[in-house]
């Protein structure tokens, strides 16, 4: 079925932020604030020589750092990247990341990092540290010490003019560029619905793929031959960060609802919500599977007590496949049901469906003895998934709900509909 999500796997620092250009970032111009003593006079500076010292300097504190002398007396071939970081403090610091060329050729993938380490400009102070959200809360990493590195050190201290108090001051300076309060680091503002639509289907907050916006889908109305009427609602509801180098949770969260309103009744009741704990998830092929973003009312039953609808479930931010499953509401008795026809599709249709294969399958109505009709079809292939196709053609099927019994059917079959659909806007719940 076409439920396969693909996983990102970062395994280098620099997979783990957005690079900029590193030229334009060291070009850039950085006026430190005065250097003062602790009695608020000014420490003199010889205003020729270069206060800060150069990324090849940088480099030869990295080839001097332990971790590399003592991996290079193995043998093993190192080499790192400079990375100009947007959430750290690229104006004090030059970021390395430093990587096993030799286990990279080897393709060893997992075990080519050798470690993250950032110099500073102003001190030569060489730090470890690790990639995680501690940064942004002000953890520096640790100062890395040798005899060897010490030397030089001072060596670039005295050839730039840097007294101790001058590497005093920024020897405090964060690896990050802004601190962010632990307790604040979640925090993130809901935006307001600023769009609305009918579309309860395949509704999101990305207006494009960097502005994200609210937005509210409301369905038209459907009535049934005995009264009934119902329509959906989603919410997309977009959220905006507060701080963006440490907020893990949701971009945009989707709310399902579905309304109904008896034929002797004006106001319409909630008979189904995504946030309601029993729907946050649905059996599919025998599995659950969360993340229901959308609903779509399908039609009503010929006599009017059955009400079709599409859930639709995918994953923001992941290349997973969107995927319809239907759900029946019994008016008469006031209770969902939710038919597994995946798990029960594979298989009946020998000369159609192949083992294992992916397939698409969609909710169209009613048959006019009350049989639910869906349709199956091959979904898009991505030649290197590795996707049998199952099907020839979209063919339509019947499942029986009590026997759960799927049946082909001709594939000139024509769906009758028996619901009747209100083309103007469905009052407020």
């Amino acid at each position: 079925m076409a439920r396969s999500v693909g996983f990102l796997i970062l395994v280098s620092f620099c997979s783990l932020f957005p690079n900029l250009s590193f030229e334009d970032e060291l070009a850039a111009s950085y006026v430190p604030s005065p250097i003062q003593a602790s009695d608020g006079t000014s420490v003199s500076h010889d205003e020729n020589l270069s206060l800060t010292i150069t990324v090849s300097e940088a480099e030869e504190l990295i080839n001097l750092v332990p971790a590399t002398k003592e991996l290079r007396a193995k043998g093993i071939d190192l080499k790192w990247d400079v990375q100009v970081v947007p959430t750290l403090n690229n104006k004090v610091y030059y970021f390395f990341w430093i990587y096993n060329v030799t286990a990279q050729k080897q393709g060893d993938i997992g075990s080519i990092s050798v470690g993250n380490y950032a110099v500073n400009k102003y001190t030569a102070d060489v730090r470890v540290w690790q990639v995680s959200d501690e940064v942004s809360y002000g953890d520096d990493g640790v100062l890395v010490t040798s005899n060897e590195l010490e030397r030089l050190q001072e060596e670039l201290r005295k050839k730039h003019g840097l007294n101790a108090m001058m590497v005093q001051q920024f020897r405090s300076e964060h690896l990050a560029k802004r601190i962010i309060p632990r307790e604040a680091a979640q925090s993130a503002v809901r935006l307001p619905i600023t769009e609305r639509s009918k579309d309860t289907a395949e509704i999101s907050c990305w207006k494009t793929s960097d502005l994200l916006i609210s937005r509210l889908g409301r369905s038209s109305m459907i009535s049934s031959s005995a009264g009934y009427r119902a329509f959906a609602e989603v919410e997309a509801i977009a959220f905006r960060p507060k701080y963006r180098e440490t907020y893990s949770g949701p971009l945009c969260e989707n709310r399902i609802k579905l309304f109904l309103a008896k034929a002797s009744e004006s106001s319409f009741q909630v008979i189904l919500a995504s946030d309601q704990s029993e729907n946050e998830c649905v059996i599919v092929g025998g599995t659950d599977s969360c993340g229901v973003k959308g609903i779509q009312p399908v039609d009503w039953s010929r006599d009017g007590r059955f009400l079709l609808a599409n859930l639709l479930l995918w994953q923001y931010e992941s290349d997973s496949s969107v995927t319809r499953v239907p759900i029946i509401y019994d008016a008469g008795k006031s209770e969902v049901l939710r038919p597994d026809v995946y798990r029960f599709f594979e298989g009946y249709c020998p000369n159609q469906a192949k083992e294992s294969c992916d397939f698409e399958l969609v909710a169209q109505g009613f048959s006019p003895g009350g049989t639910l009709v869906f349709s199956a079809s091959m979904p898009p292939i991505d030649p290197s998934s590795g996707q049998a196709s199952c099907l020839d053609k979209k063919r339509p099927f019947l499942f029986e709900l009590g026997a759960n019994k799927t049946t082909c059917l001709p594939s000139d079959y024509k769906v009758r509909h028996y619901g009747t659909w209100s083309s103007g806007s469905v009052p407020k719940p």
